[in-house]
């Protein structure tokens, strides 16, 4: 049994480094690591917060601001004063931010569209709900 959970282990990571790889590629924006971790967080949370950020990611909120900084000084993000609240500000998509996104979606489709050409409705239910019960594990 240790010897399925070490492959099952072992296929998910080549498969994200597959990804990841393929994604960069299809994508090829110049980001760091950091910065592609928090502008893809950013899209998939709009005007989330650095402290939320910050804690999502496990590093500091001094970290996270300096490459908030440096997306924002491309135009990948914009900063946001709080209108109640003018010691926060909330981060929204700037205009490669927006193209970037864009990029993101296609790239996306192209694999989702790789699993319906490879698997079928039940397959692709299954391997859905196995790898959610995976998840629960581990959160």
């Amino acid at each position: 049994m240790k010897n399925i959970a070490n492959q099952i282990n072992q296929t998910i990571e080549d498969i994200w480094i597959i990804l990841e790889k393929r994604e960069k590629d299809y994508i090829n924006f110049k980001i760091n690591d950091q910065q592609y971790v928090l502008l893809n967080l950013i899209i998939r949370r709009p005007f989330t917060s650095p402290t939320e950020l910050a804690e999502k990611m496990g590093i500091t909120k001094s970290a996270v601001s300096q490459q908030l900084a440096k997306l924002e000084k491309e135009d990948y993000i914009t900063r946001k004063q709080h209108v109640e609240d003018k010691r926060t500000f909330s981060i929204e998509l700037g205009e490669k931010g927006v193209l970037y996104k864009k990029e993101m979606e296609a790239f996306h489709q192209q694999v989702s569209d790789k699993y319906h050409e490879s698997l079928s409705p039940v397959e692709l239910t299954n391997m859905l709900s196995m790898l959610q019960k995976l998840r629960e594990l581990f959160e």
